[in-house]
Formats: C-alpha cells, structure tokens, sequence
C-alpha cells in the first residue's frame, strides 16, 4: 500500500491530520485527524510500501496494544484512507 502523491500529516494545534497539497485540495475537502497509532501506520506508508503484516508488527513494537486492536486499527485507517482516494 502506498499513499497518492499529494497528501501529507500536519500537525495543527497539536492534533495530527491529513491534508492534500494544492493540486488536490479542490477534490479533497475531508478533514482526517489522527491517532497515535494511525499517524504511526502513516508514517510507515509514507516511507514505503507497507503491507499490513509490516504494519502490525510496527505497531505491537512501538504501542502496548493487542493484537486484536491492532488490527482492527489498522483496518478502519486503510478502508478511511481508500474510501477518501488517499492510497493508490
């Protein structure tokens, strides 16, 4: 999985979101803040091509969460990211 050129994690007032650059901003108009660990699975997009395993691992390593909840985080973040156009 890999995010669509254009998007990117801001921090505004200390809150993580993802914001499209001005090449989208006209078909991205959702505003998605970000938790901890969604903004963690961000990051592991945003330097490669993560697959959900590499995901799930970088997330039971660096959080103390289970792996249930982990998993389940890790989806609802993909399903939002394609449903908004985010992941190529």
């Amino acid at each position: 999985m890999k995010i669509k050129q254009g998007f990117s994690l801001k921090e505004i007032e200390g809150q993580s979101v993802i914001v499209g650059d001005k090449t989208i901003k006209s078909s991205f108009n959702t505003v998605i803040t970000l938790t901890d660990t969604t903004a963690f699975l961000w990051n592991m997009l945003a330097s490669g091509n993560a697959t959900k395993e590499e995901m799930l691992k970088g997330l039971l390593s660096t959080f103390d969460i289970s792996v249930v909840l982990a998993l389940n985080d890790i989806d609802v973040f993909i399903r939002t990211l394609k449903d908004n156009g985010i992941l190529e």
